[in-house]
């Protein structure tokens, strides 16, 4: 869903708004009952068993998600993520601007680097 001034004045009448992935064209989707994880698996073209194996077993699979889908993760005390797309920016700014998240962001860009070197 795109975020509009409109939908964020009605953002406390979505229980759980603040639960969610901002994907890189801006676009935000709620969270339902799979959770943050689960959701960004969803986009990948593998069924789950198979991402599960991609994942290198020394490594955090959220951030490894986060890292292959380009997925800002929110929640209502704070955002993870790697560096921001402007769409991603825009949208972050504008939970935070009305309350529904905390301007607290995580960016694991040089986490996601020093895991790539270990990698090799």
């Amino acid at each position: 869903m795109k975020v509009t001034e409109e939908l964020l004045q009605k953002a406390d009448q979505i229980q759980n708004f603040s639960d969610g992935i901002i994907m890189p064209d801006g676009d935000y989707r709620l969270i339902e009952e799979n959770g943050h994880l689960q959701t960004m698996m969803a986009l990948l073209p593998y069924p789950e068993k198979e991402i599960w194996k991609m994942i290198p077993e020394n490594d955090s699979a959220l951030f490894w998600m986060i890292e292959r889908t380009g997925c800002v993760l929110t929640d209502y005390n704070s955002t993870v993520g790697m560096a921001m797309t402007p769409e991603q920016k825009e949208v972050f700014d504008a939970l935070v601007k009305h309350g529904i998240i905390s301007p607290e962001y995580f960016d694991i860009t040089k986490q996601r680097q020093k895991m790539r070197e270990q990698a090799k």
